[in-house]
């Protein structure tokens, strides 16, 4: 009769050792990453693993450049935060449509099946920086991201896509805006292309604008919604007889003209 007691006591130990090591597989199941969980068209949306559907308390965002030049490579930030509840334990996975990403210069993440996921198991708020290269032709990249943040199993959301602009003619220049402002045009005088650089402070919507003394619109050089920075962009006037041009920058509430001189 003992033994029989025994036994069963053992049974009942190992069943519920089983479901502890269950209960752990699933809400760890990917402890080192997953690729195709974010609202990338043909993805499996979200950790439907830990539970069926987005909890809001779980935030997240990705912050960086809305516009890169074709080819060019530009540094992002996503961020992993909760407004409320416990954060022991999540991940993410970052998407795009087009480009290429690359895990920059932080640890704790790695590129799987081409998007960015967690290497090992965040545990509380977290932000991430990881690169973006566009492609060769204009064009918009959307970046799509999820992540979860929480206790076992973590819950999980998706953050806002973010839309980045590949535009042609415009060159990010390294450091931050504190104004905007319009730079002279160099070399001027010019023949047949000069450099235009300009500088804004937040994000919006830039047209640059090119006129003879008529006024006439010779050339539109940007119109774009760019994100705040320094800028540089380039005239090619060979179609163009000498004479003087006006070039005018419309940013925010910010407008300025300047002369240039075309001499062949």
């Amino acid at each position: 009769m003992r033994r029989k007691k025994s036994l069963k006591g053992t049974a009942l130990g190992l069943l519920a050792v089983l479901l502890i090591a269950g209960i752990s597989t699933q809400a760890f199941s990917y402890p080192s990453g997953v690729a195709g969980r974010t609202l990338k068209p043909g993805s499996t949306n979200g950790c439907t693993c830990h539970s069926s559907s987005p909890n809001t308390a779980v935030l997240i965002s990705v912050t960086g450049p809305a516009s890169l030049a074709p080819g060019a490579t530009g540094t992002y930030t996503l961020s992993v935060s909760r407004s409320s509840g416990t954060f022991s334990t999540g991940g993410i996975d970052i998407a795009v449509d087009n480009g290429t990403l690359g895990i920059g210069a932080s640890t704790g993440i790695k590129i799987l099946s081409g998007e960015v996921v967690h290497s090992a198991k965040f545990t509380g708020a977290t932000t991430k920086t990881f690169t973006l290269t566009a492609p060769g032709t204009p064009g918009t990249i959307t970046i799509y991201c999820t992540g979860a943040a929480g206790t076992n199993p973590p819950a999980w959301n998706n953050g806002a896509n973010f839309t980045v602009n590949v535009v042609t003619g415009i060159k990010q220049i390294e450091g931050t805006a504190a104004s905007y402002s319009l730079s002279q045009n160099f070399p001027n005088p010019f023949n047949p292309a000069t450099n235009i650089s300009f500088s804004i402070p937040k994000a919006g919507q830039v047209k640059i604008t090119v006129y003879d003394v008529t006024g006439k619109v010779m050339n539109e050089l940007v119109n774009e919604n760019l994100s705040a920075g320094n800028y540089n962009t380039s005239w090619d006037a060979s179609k163009y007889s000498s004479g003087v041009y006006f070039y005018k920058i419309q940013a925010g509430e910010f407008t300025e003209m300047k002369k240039m001189t075309l001499i062949k």
